[in-house]
């Protein structure tokens, strides 16, 4: 297991690392060539290069793991929940919409923002891969068990207004069956790996926070 996890890691810090510069690139023309963009797209390119700078710094100072979901299966959809979108950007074009643009880059913003704020509070427990290191109950997780795929979810909303096509919806909607499976992955390690998670889910809703759910009965991280 520690074998996998360090090559894990070192894997994870290499495609981050590309993502935080790939991020960044764009920033020096909008900052020192005067490149004229809307405020908004750049607050977002700012926001993914914390993103993936945050990732490469909780996935070098991570805990060590307590359990790992076993076969290739829970390894497959972590990978492809986490890269699907962003290979899908590179396969359709942006929509020549303004207002459409607008709200895509609202959304984005809102998903990001958002995401970066559950992996500071996630910490040192971060892992791409269904891996226990630390239960987090806290903070977002006391709303619900998994707020950064709800997080994720907004900004794969944006990405797919933005680039709206049939080919971005059917990878956008693939994407999202491959988040919830990925968190069912990650619930079942959790409940091998920490006795006290069945109370932790009985108390908190998986995905949709109780104020959604009108009288509903709620039983149950990333």
């Amino acid at each position: 297991m520690l074998n996998e996890d360090f090559l894990g890691r070192i894997a994870i810090v290499c495609i981050m690392t590309v993502l935080a510069v790939l991020s960044a690139i764009p920033l020096f023309s909008y900052f020192h060539q005067n490149v004229s963009a809307n405020s908004l797209a750049i607050v977002n390119q700012v926001l993914a290069t914390v993103s993936s700078t945050l990732q490469v710094s909780l996935t070098v100072g991570r805990l060590p793991p307590k359990g790992t979901a076993q076969g290739i299966g829970p390894r497959v959809t972590s990978v492809a929940g986490t890269f699907m979108i962003i290979v899908a950007m590179f396969l359709t074009p942006a929509l020549e919409n303004g207002t459409v643009q607008m709200v895509a880059l609202g959304l984005i913003f809102i998903g990001m923002a958002s995401s970066v704020f559950c992996l500071y509070w996630l910490g040192r427990s971060f892992s791409i891969m269904a891996t226990a290191r630390q239960l987090v109950t806290s903070g977002p997780y006391s709303i619900v068990r998994h707020p950064l795929y709800i997080c994720e979810a907004t900004f794969i909303l944006g990405m797919i207004l933005s680039h709206f096509s049939v080919l971005m919806v059917a990878l956008g909607a693939v994407q999202f069956l491959l988040q919830y499976r990925r968190a069912r992955n990650e619930e079942g390690i959790l409940r091998e790996t920490f006795p006290e998670y069945d109370e932790y889910a009985r108390r908190v809703p998986m995905l949709l926070p109780r104020f959604f759910r009108t009288g509903a009965a709620v039983s149950g991280q990333s």
